[in-house]
């Protein structure tokens, strides 16, 4: 199964697999021009929009670690060589997972993206308290308490019924409702675990299938804006060609969710634009 991370719903955005990708990704995550990057970490923003763009074959050390630390990410994860975002392993029994569930994992036994969506909802803590609560019994006494109220009330109505035979009829109906209204903590509990399962799975779906969101005008006129400023980059030291403006426009268009086969489309239909700017 192919999972496709979203940041809708409390699900984290998975990044591509590439430097210039990762580096793009994670900059817009944090809502920063290359600019704003560069100010904050000292590297130039020549350097930025090279790697970014792809114009630059190697990054040098020093601009790895830079971006590295400034992101809180590990040099491999930056490279592709690893999907762990964190700069450091964290240790197993940190996790406090039994040996067990950690086989489970690490053989594949479980489906580890599913897991992983299931954890990242905004709904997996309000599930694992409410299944605390079952397991402790917790909500038990408070349960009996009412179950023990309706009781009173149906010995009242039973009492009431005897005395007037002519509401008897009416009295037995009212006594079916309260009997059904009785549930015991477990019951409760179990139908609440089920509802917020169900929540759970609705949120993993939709973040699987659902389409990327059409972007807003605040981020229509970012995009544009840092577009422009690639631009002013290049013009620096050269002239723009038609081949610069449709790199630019495209690897911007990309960030929204545009597919690989819309993307060379798009391309095709840039160059063109461009070049016929140009004569």
């Amino acid at each position: 199964m192919n999972i496709r991370k979203s940041r809708k719903d409390g699900y984290m955005k998975e990044l591509g697999g590439t430097i210039n990708e990762r580096i793009g990704d994670l900059r817009t995550s944090m809502n920063l021009s290359q600019t704003e990057l560069s100010e904050k970490t000292g590297i130039p923003i020549s350097v930025i929009s090279r790697i970014e763009n792809g114009k630059t074959a190697t990054v040098g050390h020093d601009v790895l670690t830079k971006l590295a630390v400034f992101f809180n990410v590990s040099a491999d994860y930056l490279l592709g060589l690893t999907d762990v975002r964190m700069r450091k392993n964290v240790e197993l029994s940190e996790l406090c997972l039994s040996n067990q569930a950690l086989f489970q994992i690490l053989s594949g036994k479980v489906n580890a993206q599913l897991l992983s969506l299931m954890i990242e909802s905004r709904n997996f803590p309000r599930f694992l308290d409410y299944a605390q609560t079952y397991f402790e019994d917790a909500n038990a006494p408070a349960f009996q308490s009412r179950n023990t109220i309706i009781d009173f009330g149906i010995d009242t109505l039973k009492d009431y019924a005897k005395e007037t035979p002519t509401a008897r009829k009416e009295a037995i109906h009212d006594i079916n409702r309260m009997n059904a209204e009785k549930i015991t903590s477990d019951e409760a509990s179990m139908i609440k675990l089920r509802d917020i399962m169900m929540r759970i799975l609705k949120d993993m779906k939709e973040a699987n299938d659902g389409e990327p969101a059409d972007i807003d005008t605040s981020q229509l006129t970012e995009m544009i804006h840092a577009m422009y400023e690639q631009a002013e980059v290049i013009r620096q030291e050269r002239p723009v060609t038609a081949e610069d403006m449709t790199d630019i426009v495209v690897n911007y268009v990309a960030q929204t969710g545009l597919n690989e086969k819309a993307q060379e489309l798009l391309k095709a239909l840039c160059l063109q634009m461009f070049k016929d700017t140009e004569r």
